[in-house]
């Protein structure tokens, strides 16, 4: 009306994106760079890709190589918290932390199934004793990295070694290593919340006690 003629609507309609990607950049904006200010979703729709760099922070974490470390758990922190599945490279454009050997390890896993890097260290015998040996309650990195270097690769070399003198805690881990590395079902988890609430309202009558952590959510 303000033009006294009739105008052209459509430069004032406002412009419809054809972009059909998954990611959009509403969700960019909203995934934080820092882990604290990101949701933690129920559903981790990137499982693969996770799973993936998890294994490559617990190689570089066994190495003691710090900067791989932190790079690789960022993006799959990242990753974890995403709303959608990441089907191709660019739906992680725009993301913190999606460094280039971070895009290389998801593309070669987007491409090929799988990723080589990932697939040379589950091959690698170092790896693979590393993290048997400090499955054991009480057995750390340094002492790993020993038994590595005595040759030993299997928890049987290691129990039947008369060498080694082993820790109080050790020797616990060892005696207790098929109870210890089972997860805690939920029955198990209501069984000892009963005990404690029976404890605890003996004293507190009117006290609420509630299971929190994994099975909380």
């Amino acid at each position: 009306m303000e033009m006294g003629r009739p105008v052209d609507s459509e430069k004032y309609q406002l412009p419809v994106n054809e972009d059909h990607s998954t990611t959009s950049d509403i969700v960019r904006i909203r995934i934080s760079q820092y882990a604290c200010q990101r949701r933690t979703t129920l559903k981790n729709y990137n499982q693969k890709l996770t799973d993936a760099f998890e294994i490559l922070v617990e190689n570089y974490e066994f190495n003691e190589n710090k900067d791989f470390c932190l790079a690789f758990g960022r993006a799959a922190s990242v990753l974890k918290g995403l709303p959608f599945a990441v089907v191709r490279v660019n739906d992680i454009e725009g993301l913190p932390w999606m460094e280039e050997r971070v895009k290389e390890i998801i593309e070669d896993i987007l491409e090929e199934g799988e990723s080589s890097k990932v697939k040379a260290v589950l091959n690698n015998e170092n790896y693979r004793s590393i993290k048997l040996f400090t499955s054991v309650f009480g057995v750390g990195l340094k002492t790993s990295d020993k038994w590595y270097r005595m040759g030993l690769r299997t928890l049987e070399e290691v129990k039947c070694n008369k060498n080694l003198t082993l820790t109080r805690m050790q020797k616990a881990g060892f005696l207790y290593y098929d109870d210890l590395i089972s997860s805690v079902s939920k029955a198990e988890a209501d069984a000892a919340t009963r005990i404690v609430q029976d404890t605890v309202w003996k004293i507190l009558p009117n006290a609420i006690v509630t299971l929190t952590g994994g099975f909380r959510r």
